[in-house]
């Protein structure tokens, strides 16, 4: 079934009166995955999750939430409204199971919209609002929104089932839809249904922000037929405003692209942006002929002083073939360098707009009151991106470089970060690293792009250059014991190894063979076949007194392999049994205490506790802000006397956090240069040399945690 409408999308995010130039953290629109369940391949999602409640978390939790969605609503089965009622149920049974663990309570609105041929199915849970805008009429959802009490329902995360509202409409060729937080239930109907009648969704961004007096998180979506030209203007040089073409198009564009923060609405007889855009294009051309015309000037000159006319009745220089060859090269040399000139100012150009822009949010940043917390992080972050995007464009201006350096001393004291300088000890060529394993002197690193385990040699001072090796018997399609090695997805230490019966280095793969090798003879391998009848996708695993311990969140369970000598021959026991089994579905890593309790850490940043598969108090606190670590991709458990303190990788903040066994907070860190962490994956600290090593992209790197004697 071919799609029948796309979707033409635009966002407005206006916070304290100004608007930011970027997508809302939440708004999301996708279409149909190439695996997505029987009868969803034709759909389009469009979701937007907005805060609620009084601690609002960092945007990395509501992207992840949007995500979600979508995920959960493509793997689902059955009618659109029960998809809809899965994702609903899911995302609330989980911020509701938090709640009733933690004194860090997580409330969330969110509205969600599918289209499936011309039908739009409209849902909502908490106090978010839409406008459809069909055929020349405009209609409300989820009710008029003079009724304040139909309009603000409880959020999820509140009620153990959710409450959700839907409503199914049709589309036809320039329906607009508009989902939106509250605050646009403040506009008056007349003023909203006069914006949504304009003729381009970007001149309808640029009226409702004229009407919004503080803050609005907001997307409009236009249905239009396949392959219809967008009306949208295109800022040049910036795929965020560009038009892609598939199954849903989507064409984002903010209010600050629309149009200048602070100018007024576009007065009648003035040109539109887009004709603005082609007018200074068109002077551009002008000034690039003017300068052509004055160089060709020039040249006739020059040739009239070298190379003047003859003589009378001499033959002039210019009949020759070299001659000749110069007519033709001459000219064309000459526009070459005024178009590259011209394509050079032109970049100058695009940078001066992205600079003014990146001022203008500092600005914005540096107005936020110090007592408000969240509005500053916001502001500097939104700075910082800013920032970025000028780099790519001219890397290590001066001016940037500065508003980059006073970013980062805000977020720093307000977040409590600290900067390490940071050295690179090795690099494995090609490699992805996922995973490191500290025993002594030697790191070894799961290399997960190419299914590889290497053995580090680290320096004695611990930060200067080491060298690796590739373990043999530890590499995708490896032969040990006549078992094949396949996709290998953790590695692990343990004392009681198969070789020797001693302490190994071990390697797991998701078809269930393990294999272990002795760090002497890095050649001595022995392999065996676990029993995976019980399987899912596993992710970890740990060893703890003998037992192997593997972490499969898709399963909801971890797996217990008890040994019979040094082998695991086996069916695994389930560690979580009974009817009050927890939810770990969101489960990223795991790691096991002395005492034998075993630490969960789950994507949106929570930690759960198990002993004996009962559960036991654990809370993050005393952390710097509510924002903090509201998501994670790994963990390490330290369990050395002296040290022990549980560290957690952030990625997309590129930050580390350490805490106690109870999860006090203790530290966070981020390098100087905070590109060497763009892909940080795993970190293991060495407790007596005080060094904690980062596996990041294809870089093993180090930096010192504290001097000795310190409280880090």
């Amino acid at each position: 079934m071919p799609f029948e409408y796309e979707a033409l999308v635009g966002h407005l995010y206006v916070v304290g009166g100004r608007a930011i130039s970027a997508t809302p953290p939440g708004a999301l629109v996708e279409v149909a995955p190439r695996k997505a369940a029987r009868g969803r391949e034709t759909d389009t999602i469009f979701a937007l999750v907005l805060p609620s409640g009084d601690m609002v978390a960092p945007a990395a939790f509501y992207e992840q939430m949007a995500a979600l969605t979508a995920e959960r609503y493509f793997n689902s089965t059955g009618s659109v409204t029960a998809g809809l009622r899965a994702v609903y149920g899911h995302i609330n049974d989980n911020l509701f199971d938090h709640n009733a663990r933690s004194q860090q309570r997580y409330e969330a609105s969110m509205l969600c919209a599918v289209l499936r041929g011309s039908d739009l199915y409209l849902s909502r849970v908490g106090a978010g609002v839409a406008l459809l805008r069909h055929e020349g009429e405009t209609q409300p959802f989820p009710a008029d929104f003079s009724n304040d009490e139909a309009l603000f329902g409880p959020p999820l995360g509140v009620h153990p089932s959710p409450d959700v509202k839907m409503a199914m409409y049709q589309v036809t060729n320039g329906t607009r839809l508009v989902l939106a937080d509250a605050s646009l239930a403040d506009v008056e109907m007349n003023a909203l249904t006069a914006a949504l009648a304009l003729g381009d969704i970007s001149d309808v961004l640029v009226a409702l922000k004229d009407q919004i007096r503080s803050q609005i998180t907001l997307t409009i979506i236009e249905f239009v037929p396949p392959e219809q030209p967008a009306p949208l203007p295109v800022r040049e040089a910036e795929s965020t405003a560009a038009v892609t073409t598939s199954e849903a198009r989507t064409a984002p564009v903010s209010a600050a692209e629309a149009a200048p923060v602070d100018s007024a609405p576009r007065e009648p007889g003035k040109p539109r942006l887009s004709e603005a855009r082609s007018a200074n294009v068109k002077r551009a051309v002008s000034g690039a002929a003017v300068g052509a015309g004055k160089a060709l000037e020039g040249v006739n000159t020059t040739l009239d002083k070298v190379m003047p006319l003859p003589k009378e009745g001499q033959r002039s220089w210019l009949s020759t073939p070299l001659a000749a060859g110069l007519v033709v090269f001459i000219p064309v040399l000459v526009v070459i360098v005024v178009v590259v000139m011209w394509l050079s100012r032109t970049g100058e150009s695009e940078f001066d707009q992205c600079v003014s822009s990146a001022n203008e949010a500092a600005q914005v940043a540096r107005g936020v009151a110090s007592s408000d917390v969240t509005g500053t992080l916001a502001g500097w972050n939104a700075v910082l991106v800013f920032v970025d995007e000028c780099n790519a464009i001219n890397p290590n201006d001066p001016n940037m470089n500065a508003l980059t350096r006073e970013a980062r001393t805000v977020l720093d004291a307000l977040l409590q970060v600290s900067r390490r300088p940071t050295a690179l000890i090795d690099i494995l060529p090609s490699a992805s690293l996922r995973r490191g394993v500290l025993q002594g002197e030697d790191l070894y690193v799961l290399d997960d792009g190419n299914d590889l385990v290497y053995r580090v040699t680290l320096p004695t001072d611990g930060t200067s250059s080491g060298s690796h090796v590739p373990i043999p018997g530890m590499r995708r399609q490896g032969t040990v014991n006549q078992f094949t090695i396949g996709d290998i997805f953790d590695i692990a230490w343990t004392d009681q190894g198969g070789v020797s019966q001693g302490s190994v280095i071990t390697a797991l793969d998701h078809s269930g063979v393990l294999v272990d090798c002795s760090p002497t003879f890095l050649q001595n391998c022995s392999a065996q076949q676990l029993n995976t009848d019980t399987w899912n996708t596993p992710v970890s695993m740990q060893f703890w007194q003998g037992r192997l311990y593997v972490l499969d969140p898709a399963a909801n369970q971890i797996w217990r392999y008890d040994p019979s000598g040094s082998a695991y021959p086996n069916v695994p026991i389930e560690y979580f049994v009974g009817e009050g089994r927890p939810d770990i579905r969101l489960a990223v890593d795991f790691a096991i205490d002395t005492p034998g309790s075993i630490y969960i850490l789950l994507s949106n940043g929570l930690v759960v506790r198990y002993n004996g598969g009962i559960a036991e108090p654990f809370t993050l606190d005393a952390f710097p802000t509510e924002d903090a670590m509201r998501s994670a991709d790994s963990m390490f458990l330290n369990t050395n006397p002296i040290a022990q303190n549980i560290y957690f990788v952030d990625r997309s903040t590129r930050t580390i956090y350490a805490t106690t066994y109870r999860g006090t907070f203790v530290n966070s860190y981020r390098a100087e240069d905070e590109s060497m962490f763009t892909e940080i994956a795993h970190v293991v600290e060495d407790s007596n040399k005080r060094i904690v090593y980062v596996m990041s992209g294809n870089s093993v790197l180090a930096f010192r945690r504290g001097a000795a004697g310190t409280t880090e």
